[in-house]
Parts: structure tokens; sequence; C-alpha cells
């Protein structure tokens, strides 16, 4: 139960965030409320008389509203909301607008369940005076001859109503809030949504009225009511699915292991409303969304965390490594000094295989001194040079942490009408894999870094070749995770975005090859003021190289000839020099003309990006420019 303790906790911590909805896409509601979309706004006088009806917009529409345990799961089965709920509910001549019979009985079962309901509330020690003016609203059964005199509710011919909907919702579920005016105190809010009294009143009245049914509360140990009914709607986009339920008792949920559900687990109405409006709250606010999958970040106090969720190591960046490490951990600075080491901090991945079940797929329990190394130790080692343009139109390639989504696209997507997609059913379950690694320090998944490296071998497989440029950036960067991880116990070789000139990996060698036969090619098209926007000869036979390189490379070379004698001879010999060495290094280390000829191995794409940047970033004097 550690996540439902947890999720109590956080309601605890942020009562002052009760009701609030300044700068939060949606408040954190009281015990015994919920939240509701509604689309019709009636205003009425202390005295239940009507005064005016309008449409809430949908940028307001958010509100506030007393329930009961069952309302707030209901499906099909009548469980009128205390207050405020649809029309079919609180309007009491609804019934005299619809023409089916069996329409106009459950209309009528629907208000007289409302009616009793808000009548029993008024009747009790914590009535309220604006709930009592809405009962005596209600009784006078005008509320849709009141919204029809105000032009809310379209009636056809025949006097009924007509085929027409509010914001896209049918009359019959449109939710109906109240405002209730007082000629006594100016000062009070008419709505009743931003009256705490009066929500404070209901949460009392609702808590005194529970049945008596008491067991010991698994969260928070004390003897108390217990819930039979949790609520739904934590996830908006699965608004019918609930983590905790039982109500196939007469099916196989208990055979073999309990005779009744709460042998299984028993949590109290309070623990129980808290909890999961602390969730919603937190997936409202927090949520991001992978692949359809919900994933949430969070300290339970409320303190400001780097969340990896939002890519936070991506918001930075950095001209050069060094650059870019000293960006990192200013910002984790201001975090280490806010965060204690024994802070909690929490994961929580949430899906729905089916319409009425929510499942945690992860979750997690850290402590900030954890969270933070581990977060920092990914943010500065799963990095690289990344292509992009300028609002100005300008290439660019600053250094920062990879996208966790981006990740998974271009390992597992294809590109369609210039951009990379891929299902969203490997987007969440790659995602989470992901997730798990950069926040328990797990080492990289070798399928996603292999995937990788076979779309960043194939750049003819796009159109665009900043899109071909970017899979060759995060593929390094991965496999360079991957190899430093492996590699770490016995302190091998280590792989990063510098040139590493005491590398004598056979495929490391063989890509700074290839650099060389593309920026070689590059420059002499450029220093000619060719105007082809081909791809080079190199990166049209990347595919092969990484399959065959010893024949592919005897391929390039020979192609390379007429380019070389466009350059300048300082410049000539830089680079043959420079291919004559990695050759013989290769021949080192490769004694037969199978081993030279065998298959790449990943890291000659960092090899080849380490090389190609080298170039770029690092020019002397005496080498040629070349348009970027």
């Amino acid at each position: 139960m550690s996540w439902i303790s947890m999720l109590y906790q956080t309601y605890e911590n942020n009562l002052d965030k009760i009701g609030k909805i300044d700068n939060v896409k949606e408040p954190l509601p009281p015990v015994a409320h919920m939240l509701a979309n509604s689309q019709i706004e009636i205003t009425i006088d202390e005295d239940g008389r009507f005064v005016d009806a309008k449409e809430v917009s949908k940028e307001n529409s958010k509100t506030i509203i007393p329930c009961t345990e069952k309302s707030s799961g209901r499906a099909s089965d009548i469980a009128p909301h205390p207050l405020c709920d649809t029309l079919s509910y609180v309007a009491g001549d609804y019934e005299d607008y619809v023409l089916n019979q069996k329409d106009k009985s459950k209309a009528h079962e629907k208000f007289e369940s409302y009616i009793q309901g808000l009548s029993t509330w008024c009747d009790s020690d914590y009535a309220h005076p604006k709930a009592c003016a809405i009962l005596k609203y209600t009784r006078k059964c005008q509320t849709i001859y009141n919204l029809v005199q105000s032009g809310l509710i379209k009636l056809s011919d025949d006097g009924k109503f007509a085929k027409a909907k509010i914001q896209s919702t049918d009359y019959e579920k449109c939710i109906v809030r109240y405002r209730v005016t007082s000629s006594k105190d100016d000062s009070i809010s008419s709505a009743v949504w931003e009256d705490k009294t009066l929500s404070n009143a209901f949460t009392k009245y609702y808590l005194s009225e529970q049945p008596k049914k008491r067991d010991v509360c698994f969260v928070s140990g004390k003897d108390d009511v217990i819930s039979i009914n949790p609520p739904k709607g934590i996830v908006a986009a699965n608004y019918g699915a609930k983590l905790i339920s039982a109500n196939d008792s007469n099916g196989f949920t208990y055979r073999g292991r309990f005779l009744n559900s709460d042998e299984a687990s028993t949590v109290s109405y309070e623990a129980t409303q808290k909890s999961h409006s602390a969730l919603r709250w937190l997936v409202a606010n927090q949520g991001v969304s992978y692949g359809g999958r919900t994933f949430i970040c969070w300290n339970p106090v409320g303190k400001e965390i780097p969340n990896p969720l939002f890519d936070f190591g991506a918001e930075l960046h950095g001209d050069t490594a060094l650059r870019f490490k000293d960006e990192l951990y200013k910002a984790f600075k201001g975090f280490d000094d806010m965060l204690d080491s024994n802070d909690d901090i929490v994961i929580i991945s949430l899906d729905a295989a089916t319409t009425g079940r929510l499942s945690i797929t992860l979750y997690n329990e850290l402590k900030a001194s954890t969270f933070l190394k581990n977060y920092k130790l990914w943010c500065n080692s799963v990095r690289w040079r990344i292509p992009d343009f300028t609002p100005e139109g300008k290439y660019i390639e600053p250094i920062h942490t990879l996208k966790t989504q981006k990740i998974v696209e271009y390992a597992f997507g294809d590109e369609q009408n210039g951009y990379v997609t891929v299902k969203n059913e490997v987007i969440k379950e790659h995602s989470q894999r992901l997730i798990n690694c950069m926040i328990n320090n797990q080492r990289f998944p070798y399928d996603i870094a292999h995937a990788l490296a076979c779309k960043a071998s194939n750049p003819l497989a796009y159109t665009k070749l900043l899109n071909a440029n970017r899979v060759l950036s995060y593929a390094c960067a991965a496999i360079a995770k991957y190899h430093n991880q492996s590699n770490q116990k016995n302190e091998g070789v280590k792989y990063d975005m510098e040139l590493d000139n005491n590398n004598s990996n056979r495929s490391y060698l063989f890509g700074r090859l290839l650099a060389i036969a593309e920026k070689v090619e590059g420059l002499a098209m450029y220093k000619s003021g060719s105007t082809e926007t081909r791809e080079t000869n190199a990166i049209r036979l990347r595919s092969a190289f990484a399959n065959h390189p010893m024949h592919t490379w005897r391929i390039l070379s020979e192609s390379l000839d007429p380019y070389y004698e466009k350059l300048k001879p300082e410049t000539r010999t830089k680079f043959r020099n420079l291919s004559n060495d990695l050759m013989n290094r290769i021949a080192d280390v490769c004694t037969t003309e199978g081993e030279l000829n065998k298959r790449l191995e990943d890291v000659y794409l960092i090899g080849y990006s380490n090389q190609y940047n080298e170039f770029k970033y690092k020019k002397d004097e005496n080498q040629e420019d070349e348009n970027q």
C-alpha cells in the first residue's frame, strides 16, 4: 500500500492548496468533493428565487462540487451528487420536456433521489444557507422553464427538447452549478464552488452520515469507516477506470484466495478520498503522457524537483561538454540546496488496459540524495550535439541531454511526411524502461542502443538530412552510455563526444576513416562552388561501410582522388596522412583480410562523429572552411 500511503501524505502536506485555482490546471478538492466541468450557471437569491442563467465558458468550466462515494463512481445507476449535478437530476420539470415514457420515468426518479439527498443535508446540523436556497429553488420544478426563457435551451415545435447541445454536450448531461446572492453580506462570494464554509459543512455532514461498517484502515492504521466504492476519473483520458475495484464477487475474483473483498484490503473512506484526490491533482498538473501512459514524479511535501518527465536536462545546453556540465551542475545546485537528502521523491505511471480498470505499471520511491545523484549522472552521460535550427533559420548543434520520447521514436520509428513517428504502444513501454534506468542508474537497454545504431547506419531512409543527423547523435549518445556502463568494472575505454586518439578499437578507427571521406568530399564540393545538394558518397555508402568496411573503404578512397585535387596542398596532405595513419593502426589490430572486412561494431558511429566534429569545431589556421 506504499503508493496510496504516499498519496495520502501528499494530500495532508498540501492542505493549503485545497480549492485554489490560481496557476494550476485543476485545484485540489476537499474530502467528499470532486471536479466537474459545468456547462450551465444559474443564479438565485437567498430565498430561492431565480435571478439569471448563463452558459459557462470552457475556460471557466472546472467546478468543485460535493459528491458522495456512490455518485463519484456512478455509471448507469442512479446516484445524485448532493448539490450540483446534471439537468436530468436537478430539474424537476425535465420530464415534461422529453417524449419517451422511459426517459420521463427515469428523470422523475433521478430528481426525487436528488431532492431527498439535498433535503436530508438541509435538515441536518450541518445545513448551509446556500444549500437551503438551492433546495427551495429546485423544489419549484421550474429549472428547464427558466433556462428556456433565458435562451440556453431550445425547444422544438411540439414543446419538447430540440436536438441541440450546449458546448457539444446533450441537455441531459449538462452540469448545473449555482450562485446564491445575499442582500446581507456582499463580501461573501455568491459562487457555491468558491465558498469554503459550504464545502466544510458538507464534508462534516457526509462524514457523520457514513455507514457504520468499520475496520482497520491499511493506510492510517486506525479503526475507521471503510470505503466500498472508490472514485473514478483519475486520468481524464481514461475517465471511467478505477485503481481499486471489487464488484464481481459472483465471478472469479476471490476464488481460492478470499471469501470477500475486505480480506484483500480495507481502506477508510477518508484515506481513499484524499489519496485519489491527490493523485488526480498530480496527474492534471504534473502528469506527462508517453504514448497514452501517464507518468508523474513529485515530492510529497510539494518541493520543486528537476523533473525527468519534462526532460529537465534537455532544457540545458552548452556549446562544449565542459560548458554543458557547468550549466548542469549550476541547475542541480539549486535543488541540492532546496531538497533535504532524506526527502522523498516518488514516481508512478498509470495505464488502463480496459475502460474500467486503471493499473500502476511503475512505482518507485527514492530519497532525494539518490534521485539527484542518479538523474544528474544520466543528464551528464546521455548527451550529445543535437542538430537543430534557430527560429531565424540558423543551423546549430547545441549539447544537451537526450529527450526520452525522442530516443524511442528514433530507435523504433520511421519517417513519414518529414517526421519520425512510432506507435503509442512502443513509446509507452520503452519510455518506462528508460525512465526506470535514469532514476535507478540501471544499464542502458542494449536493444534500444542497437536499434538506434541500425537506424543511424542507414541515413538514406530519411528524406530530411536533419532527421538523419539527429538519429546519428541520439545513437552515439546511447551507444556511449551503454558501453561506458559495460566497461565500468574493468576500466575499459571511455566513449565521449571528444575525439580519442588513443582508442585503437578497429570499429572506432574505421568510423574515423568514414568521417575523413565525408569531410574531403564536402570540402571539395564547397571549394569548387558546386550547388549540388546530394549526399556525399560517405553518407550514401554508410550502411555498406558498416557491413563490409574494408571493401567499401577501397571504393570510397578511389572516389576521393578527384576531390583531393580540389583542396589546398597542405589540406590535402593533412587528410592523406591522417587516412594512412588510421589504416596502419587498423592493420596492426587486424591480421587477416577477413578481420578487416568483418562487420563493424556500433562504436564506429562514435568514431565517425568524434572525428567529424573534430574537423568542424577544432580547425587550425590552414584548414579550409565549409558551408555548414
